[in-house]
Formats: C-alpha cells, structure tokens, sequence
C-alpha cells in the first residue's frame, strides 16, 4: 500500500513541475508570440462564422473578384465568397490537426510508458511501433484514400495509426534509464506497485516529452492533411483549407486569382508557426541545456 507521506511528495512534486512549466513559459517571448497567434486565429474563425453574411456554399455573378470591402477575401471562379469558406473551412481541417496529434499523442506517450517500465510489454509495444515506422506515411495514406473514400474521420485515423510510434520509441527509451534511478527504487521499496510507479512517478517524468510531441504533430498533421485535399485525396466538395487549395491549383493560377491561394495558405502556415513557437518554447523549458 501506498503511504500518505508517499503520495503527498509525489503530489508536490507534481504541482511544483506544473507550476514551473507555466510560470516561465509565460515568460518566453517566443510563447507569448505562439499563444497571441493561435488565440487570434481562434478569434478570427469563431467570430468570422457570425459575422459573414455569406454561405461558403452558395455562388454568385461575382467572378474571381479581388478582394473588397463586400469581399475582404476575394471570390473564386464560380463567385464563393472566399472569407467565408476560409473560416468555414478551417474548423475541418484544423480539428483533425489536433485530434489526430492529441489521439498520437496519448496512445504513443503511455504505449511507451508501459514498453519502457514492464518488460513483458516491451516486445509487442515496441515492436508494433517499429514495425510502423518502415512504413511511407504520405504514399501510404494517397493510397488508402484512393482506394477508400476518405472522410476527416478517415484521414485522422490514418493520422493517429502513424504518428503514434514515434512517440512511444522516444518515450520508452527515456522510461527505460528513469526506471534505474534510485528514487524509483525507493518507490518500490515503499510498497507501491509497479503499475502505481508507472503512472504516478514516471509519467510525470517524462510528459514533456508527450507535450512536445503533440505540439509536433499538430504541425505535421495540419501539413498532412491539407496535403491530401489538395491532391483530391477526401471530398473536394466539402469545403476545407485543402479544398480552397485544390480548386485554387485548377482556375487560379489561370485566372491570376492571388488571392484565392495567399489566404488559405497564410492561415495554415500562421497556425503551424504558433504552435512551433509554443513548441520550441515547451522545449527550453523542459531542458535547461537549451538556455545555456
């Protein structure tokens, strides 16, 4: 059984690494920079779909226009309001960037928290991991969208069953030297259970290394998945920031719309660098070194 002594320190030791990390990440310029870009496009998607007084669907005799003030985005070749469909189009797109590297990150962090602390587990984790890591992610997931029709659902599931493995074999390896140290020893000798020191004393350990992925992930994600409709990949007829880009790549350039490119892409390409900044942020905090 655990002791009340044991629990309380391994309770503090918990809060004081919380409040570590959110102390000084709100001293990071760079955090601050990531989190003002990420809270404006919040802002911007959510007040944007009450405030437009356009369907994203519905055409009009206003053709390839530039943008104006009835049109701050411009229009496509068929007259969508294109502000419309950018702010529409980003609640698709967007949320299966963070869901797919949220559900990566999960099932990889705690995957390789029992791969790296029970050595019966370590074969089958570790060996599932690696056996997807040979595999191409991008031709892989062309082909399974070609051959099925590939809905968000689809594309996040896809998503999650790659981006999971590494997670796990970088996770396991820093599980693998913690469970050696002297102060998990001490746990053991204390009376708690294995499974108790898997979650209470080595997650909090190393779940940094979870958040820096996720971080990754969503940026990879967003990537990925705007990659895949701009090929065809999925439903180009729901509109999402690869569909704007799919029909920009067939009648913009022709038409010389600018417009119809520069915005969609402007938007994913802020939301990566938000992320990485908060990214890069994370991982001078977690690693002192990196200050030095």
């Amino acid at each position: 059984m655990t002791s009340p002594t044991s629990g309380g320190v391994l309770l503090q030791r918990f809060r004081s690494l919380w409040n570590y990390v959110v102390f000084n990440f709100f001293q990071k310029r760079s955090a601050k920079i990531g989190a003002g870009i990420l809270v404006g496009i919040l802002v911007f998607v959510i007040a944007g779909s009450l405030l437009t007084p356009y369907s994203p669907y519905t055409p009009s005799s206003s053709v390839d226009n530039p943008p104006s003030f009835a049109h701050p985005f411009g229009t496509d070749y068929q007259g969508h309001d294109l502000f419309s469909q950018i702010v529409w189009g980003s609640y698709p797109t967007l949320l299966i960037a963070i869901v797919s590297a949220l559900g990566a990150a999960l099932i990889g962090f705690f995957a390789g928290v029992f791969a790296g602390y029970f050595a019966k587990a370590e074969g089958p984790l570790s060996g599932s991991a690696d056996a997807i890591l040979t595999f191409p992610i991008i031709p892989l997931m062309i082909l399974v969208g070609v051959l099925f029709f590939a809905t968000d659902l689809l594309i996040t599931t896809m998503l999650i069953a790659f981006l999971w493995a590494p997670v796990t074999r970088a996770v396991r390896a820093q599980v693998s030297s913690i469970k050696k140290l002297s102060y998990v020893d001490a746990e053991k000798t204390s009376g708690l259970s294995d499974l108790s020191i898997a979650i209470r004393v080595i997650v909090p350990e190393v779940g940094a290394i979870g958040v820096a992925y996720f971080v990754l992930n969503v940026i990879f994600s967003v990537s990925i998945a705007t990659a895949l409709e701009f090929l065809g990949i999925g439903n180009p007829t729901v509109v999402s920031l690869g569909s704007i880009l799919y029909w920009g790549q067939e009648f913009a350039f022709t038409a010389g719309a600018w417009w119809w490119i520069v915005a969609p892409g402007l938007l994913i390409s802020l939301f990566a660098t938000g992320f990485a900044l908060i990214g890069f942020s994370l991982e001078e905090i977690m690693n002192p070194r990196l200050t030095i």
